[in-house]
């Protein structure tokens, strides 16, 4: 690609990515380094050190795109943003489709843009991230959360022979189970074109699982399974987000409040046949990040039901993204 190398994203590239990452505070879930492997396979995921930043490219066609900005120190990204854009340029058929996703907002500072009207780069808003207090996923005290509190009673009265377990390796066919009896009973509510595309969403989610579960001790992750009957009938896994040396995340992170240690949320699966097990599973990982200030459960894909369910818990925080492509009006 013009002359430069890009290496596969596999799972021995963490320790070179958590080492560059540090540099970046910020709460957002996709500055994670199992949130990028799991959600991309050896094809697509591509990096390069670049004026000693980590750059991370994805390839989908014939269309080369950055996930994230250029993770470094502050004095060297806007260098390596201009590089990774020669690489993109050089490899896609036209400058209009390079781009860089998943941006925290503070990065629009390193590249000294005051007015983004006026800016030699396109900024636009993201989908952003869901951030809640973990004492109020816990507590769901007051009002507001009523309505949780009454599926969880109901669940736990229907279901007294339910426990938790901590996720492990005994789990992993009973996941995997457990995601084809979720895909059999969705598919009943399904018609026309709807059901390509939700094929095309759960065949990744399937995939990501299946990485996590892959490397799921390399990763670090954890979590949780939903025992009802002797059957697992709803399992979760995150991480936890880091931070900077004081524990505490800058003002500029990327959300309207100073996030300190944040557990992250990376998937969640019940039997959606089950009332109240979602709920209930959730209150329950939650607990399991009480060290944590806040649990970010990540965006809503831009789906409103998923917006809906994310809202009904009352973020405290939104962890604001952008993208950015460059501004070639008249080039």
């Amino acid at each position: 690609m013009e002359g430069h190398r890009l290496y596969p994203f596999t799972i021995d590239a963490k320790p070179v990515f958590d080492r560059y990452v540090r540099d970046i505070e910020t709460p957002l879930s996709d500055y994670t380094f199992a949130n990028n492997i799991i959600w991309l396979s050896q094809k697509s995921g591509f990096y390069q050190i670049i004026e000693d930043c980590f750059c991370l490219f994805s390839l989908n066609g014939n269309c080369l795109t950055m996930l994230l900005p250029p993770l470094g120190h502050r004095e060297n990204q806007a260098r390596a943003l201009e590089r990774c854009f020669e690489i993109m340029d050089g490899y896609n058929p036209s400058p209009y489709l390079s781009e860089v996703q998943f941006v925290y907002r503070d990065f629009v500072s390193v590249l000294g843009v005051v007015d983004e009207t006026s800016s030699p780069w396109l900024i636009e808003r993201s989908l952003p991230d869901y951030i809640y207090r973990t004492e109020d996923l816990i507590e769901l005290k007051g009002n507001a959360y009523k309505t949780k509190r009454s599926e969880i009673n109901q669940f736990r009265r229907a279901h007294p022979d339910h426990h938790m377990e901590v996720l492990g390796p005994q789990h992993w066919d009973g996941i995997r189970e457990l995601i084809n009896t979720w895909l059999k009973n969705r598919l009943q509510y399904l018609t026309g074109d709807a059901i390509a595309d939700f094929f095309y969403t759960v065949e990744q989610e399937r995939q990501a699982v299946e990485r996590a579960l892959a490397h799921y001790d390399t990763l670090g992750l954890s979590g949780l399974a939903l025992i009802i009957g002797g059957r697992l009938e709803g399992f979760t896994f995150g991480e936890r987000i880091m931070t900077d040396r004081d524990g505490q995340m800058s003002p500029e992170a990327g959300c309207r409040e100073r996030p300190a240690d944040v557990g992250n949320v990376l998937v969640e699966k019940t039997n959606f046949a089950i009332p109240g097990s979602a709920q209930y599973l959730f209150r329950e990982y939650a607990k399991t990040f009480r060290d944590c200030t806040f649990i970010n459960v990540g965006d809503d894909l831009g789906l409103e039901n998923l917006r809906r369910v994310k809202m009904s818990y009352r973020p405290a925080l939104f962890g604001d993204k952008v993208s950015i492509k460059r501004n070639l009006t008249g080039a």
